[in-house]
């Protein structure tokens, strides 16, 4: 009875893990697409607003190279957003595969996934680093004076979430292989179950035969 509860419980904190992963990443596309997309249009159309301070009205006009990122952030931005998509699509990919261990019980269903988390961890960090580096790359009074670097940092503060559920959610994945594992093999597929104890029918009748030998 306790090991139906505990397998419960994994199957339960798996299914949960598997939804919230699928949420979390259409947010991750939608948010890192948006910025890809658009950010070089926002660098070229959209102006500098110019905060009132001394030092901007001492400029009048003119950009100081402090107020400028160089072209190796904004390049690294731009490549580390194209990367984040590209993984978010394989990553939302393994969910699917993962769906599939609902029904056929394989635990190598699981592993595209807790690959796929465990890259996750580094690729987070990774994009946040990347932002990070590009709002430090300009001088502190220009760092969010545009539209493009208030999105960076919401988009900053979410990779950083998905940075810590991601070790939830290595737990919960991990239990639900282990479980599994364990039960690999006993617990056999409706289809494979059907086919073993219901065998085809051949339209033909079979009569006992009588093994007796006959002397003459």
């Amino acid at each position: 009875m306790s090991d139906r509860v505990c397998g419960c419980n994994v199957i339960t904190a798996a299914g949960i893990a598997t939804s919230m992963q699928m949420i979390i990443l259409v947010i991750a596309l939608s948010s890192t697409g948006l910025v890809l997309d658009r950010y070089r249009l926002w660098k070229v159309y959209e102006p500098r607003s110019g905060a009132t301070t001394p030092s901007t009205a001492a400029l009048g006009t003119e950009k100081s190279p402090h107020s400028i990122p160089t072209i190796w952030s904004e390049a690294w931005l731009e490549l580390a957003m194209a990367w984040y998509v590209a993984f978010a699509c394989f990553w939302l990919f393994t969910l699917f595969i993962v769906c599939l261990s609902f029904k056929y019980y394989r635990p190598v269903f699981v592993v595209p996934n807790f690959i796929a988390l465990i890259v996750g961890i580094f690729m987070n960090a990774f994009g946040f680093a990347v932002i990070l580096g590009r709002l430090l790359d300009v001088n502190k009074t220009y760092r969010t004076d545009e539209y493009e670097e208030a999105m960076l940092i919401y988009v900053m503060g979410f990779l950083l979430f998905v940075f810590i559920v991601n070790f939830i959610f290595l737990f919960c994945m991990n239990n639900y292989h282990r479980y599994l594992g364990l039960r690999y093999g006993t617990q056999l597929p409706k289809f494979i179950q059907t086919r073993q104890f219901n065998p085809p029918r051949t339209g033909q009748t079979t009569y006992p035969v009588d093994n007796h030998d006959h002397n003459y």
